[in-house]
């Protein structure tokens, strides 16, 4: 039975290979000038573009051993209750975590307690403006924002 279908399925496909084959011959060619000739550039997957990527240097951002100079930051802006954007000097960023939530840090304000002119993970503290509630810090990284790869150059 299954020899029988396989003989079928063969005839069918000669069948119809010979029918578009005629159908061709017999019509003649065009050339179909609306066609677009630009060639598309190779889209990188995820995976390739995540390969792509550096280490980052945090000696760049002047973040060493987890703690930053208050010194080099002209800017803290909390985007919610557990992290702040760092505008440093240099135009660069970092994001500062806190260890938890810290409830009211965006909206009512901030005040900072530090061991020295640095801001530590672990030892540093902030506390909300007009309550009691403290928050440590728990990591410090830099801000990266995501660009496009460089254009693949072709070689022949």
């Amino acid at each position: 039975m299954i020899k029988i279908l396989q003989l079928s399925a063969i005839i069918i496909v000669t069948a119809c290979a010979s029918t578009f084959t005629s159908a061709a011959a017999t019509t003649s060619p065009t050339i179909d000038t609306s066609i677009n000739t630009e060639i598309e550039k190779p889209q990188l997957s995820l995976v390739e573009r995540m390969k792509a990527i550096t280490p980052v240097n945090y000696k760049k951002w002047s973040i060493r051993g987890g703690c930053i100079n208050s010194s080099r930051i002209k800017r803290i802006k909390f985007l919610d209750d557990r992290t702040a954007l760092l505008s440093l000097v240099g135009k660069k960023k970092a994001v500062l975590r806190l260890a938890s939530n810290c409830p009211g840090i965006k909206r009512h304000g901030f005040s900072h307690a530090s061991d020295g002119q640095r801001i530590c993970t672990r030892y540093s503290r902030f506390s909300v403006l007009g309550g009691s509630y403290a928050c440590k810090v728990a990591s410090i990284d830099p801000y990266l924002e995501l660009e496009d790869p460089p254009e693949l150059k072709e070689f022949e």
